[in-house]
């Protein structure tokens, strides 16, 4: 699922009260596309928006908006701690960032980290190889002709060399009928 932000907190307040399980949640007229301040959510619930209700009170509740139509939100609730409680009609709703937002995108960061940069490859027809458990070398693209060679007498135990051995057919040669 990807987190989607927006540059600037919008807020709106609810139209109508909100029981402690419900999974929509309406805004007031008109205000929907505003509190996503630009943000557009993808069909199918792979996209999240972080809005909390009754900020900055002893009701505060985390939200993610999955999906939006018009006015109404389609949520999962209590997110990043908080817990799922009803919300009267007016109460706030506004776009925030939250310490749960910010673990999301650090753990996508160490993920990436560990990924291996393309910088690793820089010839055409580089080859990424393991050289041991989690470790991993470039061997550069052979010659024209040549093969890649199972090694283990090199680092990578590969190696580019001469094709040798195999069945190899003359320049010309004749077919011959039945």
């Amino acid at each position: 699922m990807t987190r989607k932000f927006s540059s600037i907190s919008v807020e709106s307040t609810l139209a109508s009260g909100i029981s402690n399980s419900q999974t929509t949640l309406t805004v007031a007229t008109g205000t929907g596309s505003a509190l996503l301040g630009g943000v557009t959510l993808a069909a199918g619930n792979v996209d999240q928006f972080t809005l909390a209700l009754d900020p900055d009170t002893t009701n505060e509740e985390i939200v993610f908006a999955t999906a939006v139509a018009a006015d109404t939100f389609t949520i999962v609730r209590a997110r990043a701690g908080s817990s799922g409680i009803s919300h009267s009609g007016g109460a706030t709703v506004r776009h925030v960032l939250t310490s749960d937002d910010l673990t999301f995108f650090n753990t996508g960061v160490a993920t990436a980290d560990a990924a291996i940069p393309k910088s690793t490859v820089t010839t055409k027809g580089d080859l990424i190889v393991a050289t041991a458990s989690g470790v991993v070398t470039r061997v550069g693209v052979g010659s024209n002709t040549q093969v890649l060679t199972a090694d283990s007498t090199t680092a990578s135990g590969v190696k580019w060399a001469a094709a040798t051995g195999g069945a190899s057919l003359p320049d010309t040669f004749m077919l011959m009928g039945a």
